[in-house]
């Protein structure tokens, strides 16, 4: 294919429909669209002929044979359409060739908006999508003509034309396909003529029109952002941008016609008819960008945010040559670790008025920086000091070079943005925006509100002395109020701030008329000052909103965070009186229509009927919040996904959907609160910090590790150690245990590998560091210079240290949670993110339902680690560094036996007390149906010193058990013989006299049927997990030490007993 041939981008040489037919007449045939098929055969690519040719087919349907003349020419003709983003830019293309001036709308705008700015712009003539749209844009007919009583209004409504007009050969048109071209006009437009309308975003109430005409079209195709990206990233997916909003025309339009950039999409919705393109989320964007084999991502940051909490997510991130975003600055918390972990961002600043000024990746500029921009040095820029350090950004107009589309500055030629900038200490070509004169509220979907209209009306509330609003970078609005004095409330009283929301809802609801719906306020987001907090104000009596919101930041962060949980909203609109379908439908309806502000169909996508990602959100918040309420049903509340609207998007989808989730939650209350205590532990280990993701850094290769073990002097800690001082691409081993007044350290570690045949000179390697400490505490109880060469040094951890009690309770394994938790802080404060490996159990799986067949090597749902404490605190330990943004793998090991070479097997674990106890009872346990999963230390440790080493990306959970165990009668029945005992009886029988045992235990009975001490476990988890089979699969792709792992053998049952009575536990 011959390469993408650039149309010229100045003036006189070209006028913007000469631009789009450049293509046509080149020919261009490099694809200027791009999406994936759903079949998943590959992707169908529309060339830029294909595309300049579909234009001319518009202009044709739009105008024929340029019909009207010069009266006709320069006409504005509205696009209010739901349709797919290749229309869109289709008919503004279509528009152009016809000499009409296209005027892209959102069909989100008020009918007062649409009325506005058809009014302003003289236009009598829209072009629509009547399936979707039809209820928006039909009443304009009668109500514009309203607006206009003396003279009246004539506005006609059109419907567009179809795909298959514009796109007869869809992806394969060539210059031999039939074709009859457009007629060109008789004169040029001249520079100054329009050629493109836009508008604003509508925040201050009423969104502004603005013309671009033909020379700054040409100005802003010249600015580099998107050369640049096309360069760097020429497959861009820019299917999330709304096609009427400049930003996409920019990446939809400009780009690829200007800068050969491939704009891929979702797959089209109206090839076939007026199918409605689905909204997209962030689930659909990355699943529409894989299928299309993208270089970049162009999209907003509250996309960014949600990719942020899923480590899949992110690892796709890193992959792609860009991530670019705009209209709205990112979290600078979720941008950092996301650039360590090795996203490589790019960023638009610009707007509609002066165009995208920025340089898509700023010269000179290191990782840690990417908040940091440069202007085009096209785009001449004037910084005006505002206040000490900050700058407002003005671009100034360079005849023939650089004009922005309107000029308000009062003594140059330019356009003063509002938007404050600071400059960069030590480079100062490097800006980074901090907000606006104007105080808009930047939400992080890159939408503005300018919070002034809707405080004037709170303000003038006799029940408020103050309001303020807030959500920069974030995805809804709310609002801090200060009460007046006579309706002064203790806030923390739920009573009483739900009170006062209702008092002044009213109110609320008037503010929220005169913004736009993205701006909307709802009742879960109004919080209220505290007596002993009042707003500050300055020395004129206003209210000093920056120093104010600093006041309040923990609060409206805590506010944030809690809103998901907050059942308040839904509390007030009583919830079903069974969780049926047929009760749930009218309380849905009830919280849509409250949403919507009008009423619902429950059988019509809610997203057709007004709805919005914010208004799904506060619903999935309410659904939420109404399970909660009621104990049985939190774990139901749990499973409600963050795209659940979505998925199931009518009222009678949800209704449906929300039973089958009840239905399936018959539970019984305990195992709802051993998992909602899981759930509380995960959160508070969660908290302060652990959010967002970390660098890649360096990945440990086998050469030169160095590594931190914990719980060296245990069984498997052992065997471990032994491996890595072996291992000769380890540099250094530092052995964290804690401490021991009576034994040091090295004497302790020496005991541990006489006890299990190891060789005890290998601890007198070089390389071996010994450390005692508490791990409980930040600093891990180290020394400050210890602590230091450890963060310092460290890439690889293994974290193997846990007590092993069956009997103890989630809450007893808290040290241990917490010094997981520490552990996580130490590698996320290190230079280079180590691998973090952490020693689980398959205890974490005790739930699992056997007929769902092998248990997974993928986290678990919370309910499936229901059981022992020392499960579910391994669970808990998982989903911690799950969260932790770590390059972290948790093994769920199985049940681990005695030492190869002697035998030894701590005689505290369960397999031993069945033994002795059988022993004393005169028969063995027999379970025909199970398994004996037993899997020697030796190859454990190598598959965890395996995991720990490899040098690629190993997966977050992999499972570490025996491949081919033995049937547990045969195990059991060898340690029977091995113990001199020939009776097997069935375990049920087995078990229940051990309970009548510990019914009547005496001091004896607990030493010679130590069985009575774990019998409830044996009968819950150990059941289970011995007919329970595990997937091995990522696990055999790290590590050869399963797959090489030797069948068992009746020698191990001999030296397992033999070892046992050593060391006295049993009788000779």
């Amino acid at each position: 294919m011959a390469p993408f041939i650039a149309p010229p981008l100045t003036l006189p040489s070209s006028r913007v429909h000469t631009f789009i037919d450049h293509h046509r007449t080149a020919p261009n045939l490099t694809p200027a669209f791009s999406w994936g098929n759903e079949d998943g055969t590959g992707v169908t690519n529309v060339s830029h002929f294909e595309f300049a040719r579909a234009a001319h087919r518009a202009a044709e349907l739009l105008r024929p044979g340029r019909c009207g003349g010069a009266q006709v020419d320069g006409t504005t003709v509205a696009i209010v359409v739901a349709t797919d983003a290749l229309i869109a830019q289709t008919l503004l293309a279509g528009c152009i060739i016809a000499g009409l001036v296209p005027f892209p709308i959102s069909p989100r705008n008020t009918e007062a908006a649409l009325i506005h700015l058809l009014s302003s712009t003289r236009t009598h003539r829209i072009l629509a999508t009547r399936a979707s749209v039809g209820p928006i844009v039909d009443p304009l007919v009668h109500s514009i003509a309203a607006a206009h009583p003396s003279s009246g209004y004539p506005l006609s409504i059109e419907e567009i034309p179809t795909f298959r007009q514009l796109y007869p050969f869809l992806g394969r048109e060539t210059p031999d396909d039939a074709f009859t071209p457009y007629p060109p006009p008789s004169t040029p437009p001249s520079p100054k003529d329009p050629v493109l309308i836009l508008h604003s975003s509508g925040s201050t109430g009423l969104p502004k029109p603005i013309t671009t005409c033909e020379r700054v079209f040409f100005a802003f195709c010249a600015l580099e952002n998107v050369s640049e990206m096309a360069r760097r990233a020429p497959r861009a997916y820019t299917g999330m941008m709304p096609a009427f909003h400049a930003f996409g025309v920019l990446m939809q339009f400009v780009g690829p016609l200007a800068h050969g950039l491939v704009s891929c999409l979702a797959p089209p919705s109206t090839i076939n008819g007026d199918c409605v393109p689905p909204a997209p989320t962030p689930q659909s964007t990355l699943a529409n960008a894989k299928k299309t084999k993208v270089d970049a991502i162009v999209t907003v940051p509250a996309f960014i945010l949600e990719w942020a909490k899923n480590e899949e997510d992110v690892e796709y991130l890193v992959s792609l040559k860009l991530l670019v975003f705009g209209s709205a600055p990112l979290a600078s918390k979720v941008g950092d670790v996301l650039v360590r972990r090795g996203v490589k961002f790019g960023q638009v600043y610009g707007a509609t008025e002066f165009g995208a000024v920025n340089k898509l990746v700023p010269t000179g500029l290191e990782e840690h920086e990417w908040s940091w921009m440069e202007m085009s040095e096209r785009a001449r820029v004037r910084w005006e000091a505002t206040e000490k350090g900050i700058f407002e950004a003005q671009f100034l107009t360079t005849e023939d070079v650089y004009y922005p589309a309107i000029e308000n500055l009062p003594d140059l030629k330019g356009y003063a943005t509002r938007d404050l900038f600071e400059r960069h200490p030590t480079k100062p070509h490097l800006y980074r925006i901090m907000g606006r004169l104007d105080d808009v509220v930047v939400l992080g979907t890159g939408e503005k509100v300018v919070p002034n209209p809707m405080e004037d009306i709170l303000n003038a509330s006799p029940h408020i002395t103050g309001a303020i609003l807030f959500g920069r970078e974030r995805i809804q609005t709310g609002v801090l109020i200060q009460p007046s004095s006579a309706y002064a409330i203790d806030p923390r009283d739920d009573k009483q701030l739900a009170s006062f929301r209702n008092l002044v809802w009213d109110v609320v609801e008037h503010a929220n008329a005169v913004a736009p719906n993205f701006a909307r306020v709802y009742k879960e987001m109004i919080l209220l000052t505290e007596l002993a907090r009042p707003m500050l104000r300055s020395p004129k009596g206003s209210v000093a909103k920056k120093a104010t919101l600093e006041l309040y930041a923990q609060d409206i962060d805590a506010l944030y965070n809690t809103v998901e949980a907050s059942s308040s909203a839904a509390g007030e609109i009583a919830s079903p009186v069974a969780w049926t379908a047929v009760n749930i439908q009218p309380w849905l309806l009830e919280h849509t229509s409250s949403l919507c502000g009008k009423a619902i169909n429950p059988t019509i996508d809610l997203f057709e009927q007004g709805f919005d990602s914010l208004n799904a959100t506060f619903l999935r918040h309410r659904i939420v919040g109404a399970l909660r309420a009621s104990p049985s049903l939190l774990p139901v509340a749990q499973q409600i996904p963050r795209n659940f609207i979505y998925t199931y998007a009518s009222v009678q989808q949800l209704a449906h959907a929300l039973q089958e989730l009840v239905v399936g939650n018959a539970g019984g209350a305990k195992r709802d609160a051993a998992a909602a205590a899981m759930e509380a532990m995960i959160a508070k280990y969660s908290s302060a910090g652990l959010v967002g993701f970390l660098p890649e850094g360096q990945m440990p290769t086998g050469e030169g590790a160095v590594v931190l073990l914990t719980g060296s002097t245990g069984g498997l800690g052992s065997h471990v150690l032994e491996l890595l001082i072996a291992n000769p691409g380890v540099s250094k081993i530092f052995a964290f245990n804690r401490p021991n007044d009576k034994i040091p350290i090295l004497q302790r570690q020496e005991a541990a590998f006489a006890e299990r045949g190891l060789d005890t000179t290998a601890l007198k390697s070089e390389k071996l560091v010994f450390l005692v400490g508490d791990s409980t505490k930040a600093d891990l109880g180290l020394p400050a210079e210890q602590y230091a060469e450890v963060k310092r040094s460290v890439n690889t951890i293994i974290h193997n240290a846990w007590t092993l009690d069956f009997n103890k309770t989630l809450l007893s394994f808290e040290p241990h949670i917490a010094g997981t938790r520490n552990l996580i802080d130490l590698a996320r404060a290190m230079r280079a993110t180590p691998r973090f490996v952490f020693t689980s159990s398959v205890g974490s799986a005790q739930a699992w339902d056997l007929s769902s067949g092998p248990v997974p090597e993928e986290i678990l749902d919370v309910r499936l680690a229901v059981g022992t404490g020392y499960g579910e605190s391994k669970y808990v330990a998982e989903r911690l560094l799950l969260a932790s943004g770590l390059r972290a793998t948790s093994l769920r090991i199985g049940q681990v036996s005695g030492s190869a070479t002697n035998g030894a097997w701590s005689a505290t674990e369960w397999v031993p007390a069945i033994v002795k106890s059988s022993i004393t009872l005169g028969h063995f346990p027999a379970d025909p149906g199970a398994v004996a999963p037993f899997l020697s230390p030796e190859a454990v440790a190598k598959a965890v010193v395996d995991v720990a080493l490899y040098k690629e990306e190993v997966p977050a959970m992999m499972n570490v058990v025996h491949p081919r165990p033995a049937s547990w009668n045969v195990v059991f029945g060898a340690m029977a013989k091995a113990a001199g005992v020939e009776d097997m009886i069935p375990i049920d029988q087995w078990l229940k006299e051990v309970g009548e045992r510990a019914e009547r235990a005496t001091a004896v009975d607990l030493e010679l049927v130590p069985a009575i001490k774990i019998v409830d476990f044996l009968k819950s988890t150990i059941k289970r997990l011995s007919r329970a089979e595990f997937s091995t699969v990522r696990a055999d792709t790290v590590t050869s030490a399963l797959r090489e792992v030797q069948d068992w053998d009746e020698r191990d049952a001999e030296k397992w007993v033999g070892y046992w009575r050593n060391v006295g536990f049993l009788d000779e």
